[in-house]
């Protein structure tokens, strides 16, 4: 953890590095997503880079902190709308079902 701070009108935010497509940048997020993303990173068995760089290559306009946090509602809402976390059907169905509903894939022309 980098930092964080607390602002009159908002919560803490923690600041830390990833790695998004090869080049390092800072996202600023509150703790809880911070360990939401941490477990869903091991539930799928993905580093925090490789989630990030994924939403970051379908995000098109969007900004990459806004977009991770609804790729992150959009995960824990599939997992509840489906069977939820079942071990025969694999947390990888929900990361799929949760990119594509949160962020579509962006069609570079």
């Amino acid at each position: 953890m980098t930092g964080g701070h607390r602002s009159k009108e908002g919560p803490i935010l923690v600041c830390r590095n990833v790695k998004v497509s090869g080049r390092r940048t800072s996202l600023r997020m509150e703790p809880y997503i911070w360990d939401s993303l941490k477990e869903i990173c091991e539930r799928e068995g993905l580093t925090l880079n490789q989630i990030c760089t994924e939403v970051d290559r379908r995000r098109g306009e969007a900004n990459l902190t806004a977009s991770i946090r609804v790729f992150i509602v959009s995960y824990y809402r599939n997992a509840i709308g489906g069977r939820g976390f079942a071990e025969d059907d694999g947390p990888s169905r929900i990361l799929r079902k949760a990119m594509d509903d949160a962020i579509p894939p962006f069609d570079e022309e």
